[in-house]
Parts: C-alpha cells; sequence; structure tokens
C-alpha cells in the first residue's frame, strides 16, 4: 500500500554516500524486510510518498526507513554525484567506506535472521510474484469484459449509422466510457508488471547475498 504525503521542494541533501552504499540501499527493501519496514522518499514529481519498497531510479535520492510505528529506524542520504566523489579527500572516502560496510553487516544480519536457506528467499519470491500476477490477470479480465461491451456498443452504433440514423447520445458516451477504462486498466497492468520485475529483482538481490554469505546452504 503506497501512502503520498505532500509536495515537497526539490531541494538537494547536503549529505551523501557513496553510489555503492546506495546500490545496498535497494537490499534494504528487498524480501529481508519488505513486510516489517516502510520507505518514505521523494517520486519524480517532488511527493514524498511511503511505500514498502522503493522504485530502484529513486533510491539515489536518498530515503528513510521506518518500522509499522512510524519510528525512523534509518536515514539514507542521497549518492554522491561525481563532481563530489572526486572532491572528497582520503580521510572522507575511507569513512564512507567504513558506513558502506556497517550497512552491509546489518543488511547481512536481517537477511540471515529471516531466512535459513537460498529456497526460503525463493520461495517467497514465487509467492509475492504470484500475488502480483493474481492482481494482474485480474486487470486483464477485466479488460476482456470491457472489451466485449465496447464491440457490442460499437455494433449497435455502426448497425444506425449504417440505417441512416443518428447514433444516440448515450451510446457514443458509453462507448468513451469503455474505451477510457480500458486504458486506465492497461495502464494499471503496466504498473503491476513494473511493480512484479521489482519485487523480483529485489528477492534475486537477497537470494545472490544469501549465496555469498552462506555458500554451504543451498
Amino acid at each position: 500500500m503506497k501512502v503520498v504525503l505532500h509536495a515537497k521542494p526539490s531541494g538537494r541533501c547536503r549529505s551523501a554516500l557513496p553510489v555503492l552504499s546506495l546500490l545496498l540501499g535497494v537490499g534494504l527493501c528487498a524480501g529481508v524486510a519488505a513486510e516489517e519496514l516502510f520507505y518514505k522518499y521523494d517520486n519524480a514529481d517532488s511527493i514524498t510518498v511511503i511505500d514498502d519498497h522503493i522504485p530502484p531510479e529513486f533510491v539515489h535520492k536518498g530515503y528513510v526507513v521506518l518500522n509499522r510505528a512510524g519510528r525512523v529506524i534509518e536515514v539514507v542520504p542521497r549518492a554522491l554525484t561525481e563532481a563530489e566523489m572526486r572532491a572528497n579527500g582520503p580521510e572522507i572516502q575511507a569513512r564512507l567506506r567504513g558506513e558502506e560496510a556497517e550497512r552491509q553487516q546489518r543488511y547481512d544480519q536481517k537477511l540471515l535472521a529471516r531466512y535459513s536457506s537460498v529456497a526460503d528467499i525463493e520461495d517467497m519470491k514465487r509467492r509475492r510474484s504470484g500475488e502480483i500476477q493474481v492482481r494482474i490477470n485480474l486487470q486483464k479480465g477485466n479488460i476482456a469484459g470491457f472489451k466485449a461491451q465496447l464491440e457490442k456498443e460499437q455494433g449497435e452504433a455502426a448497425e444506425l449509422e449504417m440505417s441512416g440514423q443518428p447514433v444516440p447520445e448515450k451510446i457514443s458516451a458509453h462507448i468513451e466510457e469503455l474505451r477510457a477504462a480500458i486504458a486506465e486498466e492497461e495502464a494499471r497492468i503496466a504498473r503491476l508488471e513494473a511493480d512484479k520485475s521489482t519485487i523480483e529483482a529485489r528477492y534475486q538481490f537477497d537470494i545472490e547475498r544469501f549465496r555469498m554469505i552462506r555458500p554451504d546452504v543451498r
């Protein structure tokens, strides 16, 4: 469930972490924490959103990790620009690498606490992906129903036109409503497909990481 809070000026945060650290941040919204934590971030329109995951394209802007009670668990700053990376001296780079290592350690601990094997993660990945596929199939069913109605209405309109009669405004309006409904359902499917791909990528991140830190467990 997504909650949109408010518009926010698009000013840039001063604090930052390396890009690699932010890539790890994508993992923080993976299966290891997806059901317990929420993420507050700004979308492409600078609207603040709270959701149970972060689209990868917004991770670099930074985000806040919240628990179910709304308490702040972690604040992840935006990624450094290339110019900022070049401007940082060795001491700052060393500090950032240390912070990155700490984040990696915390993430690994959560991963191992939540899953006992790769099979567990794969099962969760299939379940979450399957849940979204059910919703996609439902939207496709809606589209099929709307298209059947549209075909019927268009057929009636065509018969009236062929007989030289005007098409009632009610039929014309219904045709436009059905077209709009189909377009809306298709847009929902596109969003669900994108969510499904994101979720699968997040769980795959967990799978690969688990294999790396526990190569002895399948």
